[in-house]
């Protein structure tokens, strides 16, 4: 992946955190943008993001890909790119495989 990539995820990955917690209404769910995977043509990025509580993120997911023009349009005003790829915003369950793993690494040793 490019520096210039590199560059452009991380800077939406900041931008799109931000709109989220102050202008977006989501109440009750704490939502984290774990990363942004941008296409090299910048027509689409994959927003990965975390929930909690767990039992809440196929909501908030729905309510993002509900909100993602809304989302598309406060980027485009804060970021200046040619082209504002197309959010497509995807769970990130990393977080709860490691704890899964490390709950089972807990269950097989001894006390």
């Amino acid at each position: 992946m490019s520096r210039k990539i590199e560059q452009v995820n991380e800077m939406l990955r900041k931008e799109i955190a931000f709109i989220i917690e102050r202008e977006l209404e989501l109440p009750g769910v704490m939502v984290t943008v774990v990363k942004v995977d941008c296409a090299r043509e910048l027509d689409s990025a994959r927003v990965w993001i975390s929930v909690l509580p767990d039992n809440q993120t196929g909501s908030a997911l729905r309510r993002l890909r509900r909100q993602q023009g809304s989302i598309r349009y406060l980027l485009a005003k804060k970021v200046l790119l040619r082209r504002m790829p197309q959010l497509i915003f995807v769970f990130d369950d990393t977080e709860k495989k490691a704890a899964e793993v490390e709950s089972m690494y807990h269950d097989l040793t001894p006390a």
